[in-house]
């Protein structure tokens, strides 16, 4: 089995790494393909080394948290040769950057018949994370309005498309590269932010949703209404934010979306095989050029997801 160790910060591909010996509650996967996130880059580098520590993470593959693939060794919900998609614990769950994976039942879903291997691996955080951000965490209604900052990257592209399918009126801001997909997706405003500032949009938001990674609360409070909420996929930089929310009306939401859910990820994929979502632009990379996918990450402007084809 192939298998991307990492080891004192380095990345190498080794060959003949043993496979995972399945648990309890688990099936064992054979993974066609595995994606790519800017939390990968940042485990690789040794950022996030305290946290994988106090997780007790024992495993050298620490990378890959989507994939799609065929049930090697199935069980009663998901029978051997099932086509399934998911999405790993962030800290402690095995990691997909390996030719076969064990993963609980309780974090995967049957792959919608309309998508290839490639879509459905860049499918599940994103579009769960979306999900939770706009129904759970903001409680938004039909007719409120949502700002959404990188509205055209992985996870943008499906919190566009169910702002939309919730009938909110949707505002998206990306680089000049993304105008034409928001459009698609359904946003009813774009802003390409190297020509237009948002700081004018003073008072206009019910809920900012910032899937940039580049603004905190104190950046963009000035753009929601007196009861609007901010909702950031990077909560660790807002703690204080989130800690002050008893001592005013606009609050900032907690949105840490850390495992896949097989409900929610079975909802979502109906909505793929309705037509309701679509999947956004996908890069693919075989499992060999992994230094190559890992450096697009570091690319402006990227639309869409990274994934690795590893079958």
């Amino acid at each position: 089995m192939r298998a991307l160790q990492n080891i004192n910060h380095k990345l190498s591909l080794i060959r003949g790494a043993p496979e995972p010996v399945r648990q309890e509650g688990e099936v064992k996967v054979q993974i066609h393909y595995a994606s790519l996130n800017p939390t990968d880059a940042d485990i690789a580098r040794g950022d996030l080394d305290l946290f994988i520590k106090l997780a007790r993470a024992r495993s050298s593959v620490r990378t890959g948290l989507e994939f799609s693939g065929t049930v090697a060794e199935g069980s009663a919900k998901f029978p051997t040769g099932t086509k399934v998609f998911g999405y790993t614990h962030l800290m402690k769950g095995p990691k997909t950057h390996q030719d076969v994976v064990s993963i609980p039942e309780s974090f995967i879903a049957k792959m919608p018949k309309n998508l290839s291997f490639s879509q459905a691996a860049a499918f599940p955080l994103g579009a769960q994370t979306s999900l939770v951000a706009l129904r759970d965490i903001a409680q938004l209604k039909r007719g409120q309005s949502v700002l959404i900052l990188g509205a055209s990257g992985g996870l943008g592209v499906y919190a566009t498309q169910l702002a939309r399918h919730m009938q909110l009126a949707i505002t998206g801001v990306s680089g000049p590269d993304g105008l034409n997909l928001m459009k698609e997706l359904g946003a009813d405003e774009v802003v390409n932010y190297r020509r237009t500032s948002i700081d004018q949009m003073i008072n206009q938001f019910d809920v900012v949703l910032e899937l940039s990674n580049q603004y905190m609360f104190r950046d963009v409070r000035h753009l929601l209404k007196p009861h609007g909420t901010f909702v950031p996929t990077n909560p660790q930089k807002n703690l204080l934010a989130i800690a002050g929310n008893k001592f005013r009306r606009q609050k900032v939401g907690y949105l840490f979306v850390d495992r896949g859910d097989s409900t929610l990820l079975t909802e979502l994929a109906g909505q793929i095989a309705q037509g309701v979502l679509s999947v956004g632009p996908v890069r693919e990379f075989d499992f060999e050029d992994f230094e190559q996918a890992f450096a697009s990450l570091q690319q402006p402007g990227q639309l869409g997801r990274t994934v690795m084809r590893l079958r």
